[in-house]
């Protein structure tokens, strides 16, 4: 058999390989190198459970013509109670995993700035965890096998808990030098327990439910914009409540008790040997089509992810309470989730990848016009409330017009 070329999904931090070959239903569908046979499933598909691993990855043109939402109902019906907990137990930890992110937003800024934190400084707090999450989870997912999935699950989910909670505590410390670097390495254990229960929490849907991998990816990816979206908002409201403590209290908390229903619900599985002939990222690099996506991806998370340490401090004119100022990050991570399906749906339809990467980059480019507003507008346009929650409200629209298109962008090229 012809070996099958193999992508890493520029959109989750997992490094674990996708086959693209064949039809893009059974691309999405397809192992990462897991078997699909009944005996190997960690949790036991209610029906098909005889079938081969060919008709278990492949969607037929009938199902195809199944209008979404009918196909969703069924394909949620047709699993077990134990397959929708264990759906349920990888969305919470998607859900915290941004939350873990996003919820200082509102608030930590005008903290720092009491430290004495400049706003460089600042922003290396916020930026670290994602860079952290972009070194570590390579890792992850190259030695899951020997590590395994359940057990870098729930360790990944523990540590997390533990360290929201110490920084909850970082306040305390003296100002200056001291809390920055306590901040950054909190960050950083945090970035690493994150990356473990994400990778293994994709590495356990696909070798779980290997029937409906892009139905439950699309759940786990919502999840992570809901946490995204709501992940401000959250922190900005119990910090009104309890100050800078209570935010990572609750959080830390509930990842703990996830952990301990994770150790419950989430069973051992046998993890399959890596193929060392399986092509991996190098070889799609190679690739110069390839490029303007990966290039699209970049600049939609630049986007999103440079307002965290600046938007609090630029919205204190307006005398905000940090749940208002979260609520304007509702904006930009609500639009954006709404809208990904919609781009989504007109991506399958029409394939205008490349129309809707302008459409975005346009819109990126106005929205970022506005939110200052630029001093290229001085004598046009102040600086005005609405008029920064409307761009914030086009700049998350622009960015899932950015985000959406690529990873099938990049299928097509590799196929």
């Amino acid at each position: 058999m012809t070996k099958k070329p193999f992508i890493i999904s520029p959109f989750m931090p997992i490094s674990t390989q996708i086959s693209v070959d064949g039809p893009r239903s059974s691309a999405l569908s397809a192992k990462i190198n897991y078997e699909s046979t009944a005996e190997r499933l960690s949790i036991k598909e209610s029906e098909g459970s005889e079938s081969d691993s060919d008709e278990e990855s492949a969607i037929s043109d009938e199902e195809q013509a199944v209008p979404f939402l009918k196909s969703a109902l069924h394909t949620v019906s047709a699993l077990s109670s134990r397959q929708l907990l264990s759906i349920s137990m990888l969305s919470l930890a998607n859900l915290c995993s941004t939350i873990a992110f996003s919820c200082i937003a509102p608030f930590y800024p005008a903290e720092a700035k009491l430290k004495n934190l400049s706003e460089t400084q600042t922003g290396i707090v916020f930026g670290i965890f994602e860079f952290t999450m972009f070194i570590i989870s390579p890792l992850f997912g190259k030695y899951i096998i020997f590590i395994g999935a359940r057990t870098m699950f729930i360790v990944g989910i523990a540590v997390t808990g533990v360290t929201a909670i110490l920084f909850g505590f970082l306040n305390f410390l003296p100002s200056g030098n001291t809390f920055f670097w306590f901040s950054v390495l909190v960050r950083i254990l945090e970035a690493v327990g994150d990356a473990a229960f994400v990778t293994s929490s994709f590495a356990i849907a696909a070798k779980s439910f290997p029937k409906n991998v892009a139905f439950v990816v699309g759940i786990l990816e919502t999840f992570a914009g809901l946490g995204y979206t709501a992940g401000p908002v959250i922190g900005g409201f119990f910090y009104d409540i309890g100050g800078f403590q209570l935010p990572f209290l609750v959080l830390g908390i509930v990842l703990l008790v996830a952990s301990v229903l994770a150790f419950f619900l989430i069973e051992n599985t046998k993890d399959d040997e890596s193929n060392p002939e399986d092509k991996g990222m190098l070889e799609i690099l190679r690739l110069p089509q390839i490029w303007l996506p990966i290039f699209s991806v970049v600049s939609c998370a630049i986007s999103l992810s440079f307002l965290d340490p600046t938007l609090s401090n630029h919205l204190e004119s307006f005398k905000l309470t940090p749940t208002e100022i979260g609520l304007m990050f509702l904006l930009c991570g609500g639009f954006y989730t709404v809208m990904c399906p919609v781009f989504g749906a007109i991506m399958d339809r029409l394939h205008n990848g490349e129309n809707l990467l302008l459409f975005g980059s346009i819109a990126t480019l106005l929205s970022m016009f506005f939110i200052g507003p630029t001093p290229l507008l001085n004598g046009y346009v102040e600086k005005d409330l609405w008029v920064i929650g409307i761009s914030l409200a086009v700049l998350g629209l622009a960015a899932s017009a950015l985000y959406i298109p690529c990873f099938q962008m990049c299928l097509d090229e590799v196929k």
